[in-house]
């Protein structure tokens, strides 16, 4: 994930994951329908920052529950060090 702040008052998002990190189309759609829910989740937590996810390598092996797990995690750390750099 990649973050900069921004000047509307809430954080927006982008999603990109090649063909080389997953090779079907389904298994692509499937982790960006994963990020976009637990981002509309857990956007109330997060400053206004701009961000960008960048799918890495053996994201198409992990199961829904996995990723949502690891999402939540990541969402929850961005939301600390985002706070942190305000403050700052």
């Amino acid at each position: 994930m990649l973050a900069c702040p921004n000047q509307l008052g809430h954080p927006r998002i982008g999603v990109t994951i090649s063909k080389k990190r997953a090779k079907t189309a389904v298994a692509r759609n499937r982790f960006k329908r994963q990020v976009r829910e637990t981002f509309r989740l857990k956007q109330h937590d997060i400053p206004a920052f701009d961000i960008v996810i960048i799918a890495k390598h053996g994201i198409d092996t992990l199961d829904n529950a996995q990723m949502a797990d690891t999402l939540n995690y990541l969402w929850r750390k961005l939301a600390k060090r985002c706070k942190q750099y305000q403050s700052a």
